[in-house]
């Protein structure tokens, strides 16, 4: 185990998060908390990154590691430069973490568990081998999306037709290491499982949940997520970044459409449309259910809204879009076929036996608390879209040519599909049904315009 690609992978997110806190003055809310903020900047600064390395490949030039210092360089003073201030710069509150609990201790206790557990290699997830990693690998080794390489006959396994954005960053860490190197990699599969936490944390907070319940619940949720990425050996996967978007997702959702939440929301869904090919339909139900509640709270959808909340999105989707028609990626085990009803009994066992995947600890069944959540008015925007997808999950099944044995395709996908919808789930069902604080922050505020500013952030 070498240490400068450790810290070379240390320093991606940290970099990442300085890249995407340039849009800051329209990411951040002000009642958003420390940890929440630097979330939404990494991911920003992914789909940033993501964008760049798009426009480079389109345009046919190597990704020199020089060139991606002085391009983010350069994107860094420009934002700095024109970009409007953040709550941060114009003097507005930080909210930094403040009462610090058993459930935090536990949080940090699980993460270092997973931690330590990844860099041994023990937990390291096979599609990171033979699909996310090899990616990384080759387009390190290219400077470059290998294009020509993911369209041959026999690449059909590693899903040629994937979004890049989780092989970009490993390849983009390795570009600036100087090699390839796995313990970084799973280093940063760490980061993920932190930023998830971040945001669950942030979601408990700002759905206005009692300090128990806060505490109780991150710890759930750490326990529940950690157990089942070691469990199943899945570190170095993009459903990490899947389960991370729709946490992240949970703030903005849960309290009144505003600016700054048309922006979180169309940031995060770029992120998922960018990370794996279930995260392209959940873009587009987040993006939906803005939009809705944007249009039924004004009787009409804003231009600005809706390019806030949607261009971000169309700036990932739409050149993946036309790559996959263009180097002809699309695979045809990919593809939809007719309805097929008659699958419904095998899908029905095969779900039955993936709920009592024995990593989960019977908390799989959680993911199907959105479809619950739908009567519970604040929960309802969150509880649309994941049910949109728990019914996408669904559809697949009953119409992939994949499926066309179902219990084998249902058992191989069911438990990490749940697990990119169980921490958010969580963390609504619990700020849906557990005690509340007596000022929850997501309310508006009743208090003259002064005193807003100095409203408490507690833990």
């Amino acid at each position: 185990m070498s240490a400068l690609p450790l810290l070379v992978a240390a320093a991606v997110p940290v970099l990442l998060g300085l890249l995407g806190s340039r849009l800051a003055a329209g990411l951040a809310a002000s009642r958003d908390g420390a940890l929440y903020r630097a979330t939404l900047y990494v991911l920003g600064g992914a789909v940033v990154l993501h964008l760049l390395l798009t426009l480079l490949d389109l345009a046919g030039i190597p990704w020199h590691p020089l060139l991606l210092v002085i391009l983010g360089i350069a994107l860094y003073v420009l934002g700095w430069r024109f970009l409007p201030r953040g709550p941060e710069r114009m003097g507005g509150r930080t909210n930094f973490p403040s009462g610090l609990g058993w459930g935090d201790g536990i949080a940090l206790f699980v993460l270092a568990a997973f931690t330590l557990l990844a860099l041994s290699h023990w937990i390291t997830f096979s599609d990171f081998v033979f699909h996310w990693g090899l990616k990384g690998r080759r387009f390190f080794v290219a400077r470059g999306v290998d294009y020509t390489y993911l369209a041959r006959r026999w690449n059909w396994v590693i899903h040629p037709d994937y979004p890049n954005l989780l092989p970009e960053v490993y390849a983009v860490t390795a570009l600036l290491a100087g090699r390839f190197d796995l313990s970084a990699m799973m280093l940063e599969a760490s980061v993920f499982f932190a930023l998830l936490l971040a945001a669950a944390r942030e979601g408990l907070r700002q759905g206005g949940a009692g300090r128990f319940t806060r505490q109780a619940g991150l710890a759930l949720i750490a326990c529940a997520a950690g157990a089942y990425g070691i469990g199943s050996l899945i570190a170095g996967g993009a459903d990490w970044l899947i389960a991370l978007a729709l946490a992240a997702a949970v703030p903005p959702l849960l309290r009144p459409p505003d600016r700054a939440g048309d922006l979180q929301i169309g940031v995060v869904a770029a992120f998922a449309a960018g990370s794996k090919v279930e995260g392209v339909p959940l873009a587009a139900f987040l993006v939906l259910v803005q939009w809705g509640r944007r249009a039924w709270g004004e009787r009409r959808l804003a231009l600005g809204t809706g390019l806030r909340t949607g261009l971000p999105v169309a700036a990932v989707v739409l050149p993946w879009l036309w790559r996959l028609r263009h180097d002809h990626l699309f695979q045809a085990l990919s593809s939809a076929g007719p309805f097929d009803p008659s699958r419904a009994p095998k899908i029905l066992a095969a779900t039955l036996e993936a709920l009592r995947t024995p990593s989960w600890h019977g908390l799989l069944w959680t993911m199907f608390l959105p479809p619950l959540l739908l009567v519970h008015r604040r929960a309802r925007p969150f509880a649309v879209a994941v049910t949109l997808q728990i019914l996408f999950y669904f559809y697949t099944y009953f119409t992939s040519i994949s499926a066309i044995e179902p219990r084998l395709f249902v058992i191989s996908s069911f438990a990490r599909l749940g697990f990119q919808i169980v921490p958010a789930s969580l963390v609504v069902g619990l700020v849906a049904w557990g005690p509340h604080s007596p000022t929850p922050l997501s309310q508006p505020s009743t208090r003259p315009s002064g005193e807003r500013g100095a409203s408490r952030c507690s833990d």
